[in-house]
């Protein structure tokens, strides 16, 4: 008895951990996680999992830019609601050993009533840069002047990107491996007073731009850690869990 009692609580105490520590999709599939609002009004990309991967599968033509040029994809969710958070992703731009030219893909804040957006990821197989846009103000990278070069971080089978949002500043970050550091492309705060509070969403966009190729995508993780480290209260669920147990 003495024995199951442990083997109970033990199992109770990883499953906690576990909860506490998941990204907020690590996309196992085998369907899309409730989470997201999935916009693709063009039609253009198949989704899949595989390997514990989101497979995002894009036909050409999926651009989007300045208002009403609307066929990129994107996976939408809320941030907090707080103005100081992160947001984190790890994909494979390189799914058939590199990455597509004419394509992006990576994090996106999105304000679909301003035409507002900010993208994070990498270009082709030339560097990983931000580019924007609210109505018809698009802004390229050499516009913007946020990016990392190659060299400073490769765009390969493993890409970690992450923005972090502090009051007013977005600042963009990546790095090639689990164990780098983060290496920064540079602060901008020109679209925040785009991003207030129930007017905006974060998350995925891809797009595989007019007159281009196909492009193939992995996504292996999204987090937002001030919402998914928070999902549970361990200390909360653990005496909750015991006193059940002692019963």
């Amino acid at each position: 008895m003495r024995r199951s009692f442990f083997l109970v609580l033990a199992v109770m105490i990883f499953g906690i951990a576990g909860s506490v520590y998941a990204n907020l999709d690590d996309f196992d599939g085998p369907d899309l996680s409730d989470i997201w609002t999935y916009r693709d009004p063009a039609g253009k990309a198949e989704v899949s999992f595989e390997g514990g991967m989101m497979v995002l599968d894009l036909t050409e033509g999926a651009d989007m830019y300045i208002r009403g040029t609307d066929a990129g994809v994107m996976l939408l969710t809320d941030p907090p609601a707080g103005n100081n958070f992160s947001v984190e992703m790890m994909l494979n731009a390189a799914v058939d050993d590199a990455q597509p030219p004419a394509c992006q893909v990576g994090i996106v804040f999105f304000n679909e009533a301003d035409w507002a957006y900010s993208a994070w990821g990498p270009y082709s197989d030339t560097d990983i840069r931000l580019e924007d846009c609210a109505d018809a103000a698009y802004r390229w990278r050499d516009d913007i002047g946020v990016a990392v070069d190659l060299g400073d971080v490769d765009i390969d089978q493993d890409l970690w990107l992450k923005v972090v949002r502090s009051g007013d500043d977005l600042e963009f970050f990546t790095k090639g491996s689990a164990g780098d550091d983060w290496v920064s492309g540079g602060v901008e705060s020109t679209l925040t007073s785009h991003y207030t509070n129930g007017d905006y969403q974060v998350g995925i966009i891809a797009k595989s731009w007019g007159g281009s190729v196909d492009g193939v995508f992995e996504i292996d993780y999204f987090d937002i850690p001030e919402i998914s480290t928070t999902a549970v209260a361990p200390a909360d669920k653990m005496a909750t869990t015991w006193a059940g147990i002692k019963k």
